[in-house]
């Protein structure tokens, strides 16, 4: 699994790079032929905040999962024993799931809204539509990268695996002491 999430993890990082990178030159050429040549490339705006930034944004959720980088609190669970510490990660891997279904369903409901009425940036006519798909895309992927965890710790049946990287854990001095 280690090389799946790494395989998608560059992926994304690669994909978010790009839509950064061409968003700063759009912007940078934009602003040039606006002061150079009074003549500023049409709906630059609506084009990096409709599309350039939510590419970004929501390419980010899951590269951030995939690297660990999210925000966690582990002031509950940081003295008790890796088993129960994995019953928890399971159940917030579960609960997480289920909230990234929801998003995906409604956020899928919204772009075909957004499909049917041809959805454009405001008052200019650059179509907007198809970045909403994004959205249930990435929450599609982030239900699976929770359901893979979930299932990596009923596969290995081992409280030791680290359920993100695979890896073997460090001893747990609590678990040593109680022994």
């Amino acid at each position: 699994m280690t090389r799946v999430n790494a395989g998608l993890d560059k992926v994304l990082s690669v994909l978010t790079a790009i839509a950064v990178v061409a968003m700063m030159l759009h912007v940078v050429l934009h602003a040039l032929m606006r002061f150079f040549l009074n003549s500023p490339l049409y709906g630059t705006n609506e084009i990096v905040s409709y599309w350039y930034l939510p590419v970004v944004a929501l390419l980010g959720i899951p590269a951030a999962h995939l690297q660990n980088e999210h925000i966690t609190v582990v002031l509950l669970v940081e003295n008790l024993s890796k088993k129960i510490r994995n019953i928890f990660m399971v159940f917030a891997c579960f609960m997480a799931a289920l909230v990234s279904i929801g998003f995906m369903i409604y956020g899928f409901r919204e772009a075909m809204d957004k499909m049917g009425m041809g959805a454009t940036a405001g008052v200019t006519d650059i179509i907007t539509w198809p970045v909403y798909f994004l959205v249930p895309l990435v929450f599609f992927v982030m239900a699976a990268l929770y359901i893979l965890e979930i299932i990596v710790v009923f596969r290995t049946g081992d409280p030791d695996i680290d359920v993100r990287t695979g890896e073997k854990l460090e001893s747990d001095p609590i678990e040593e002491a109680a022994l």
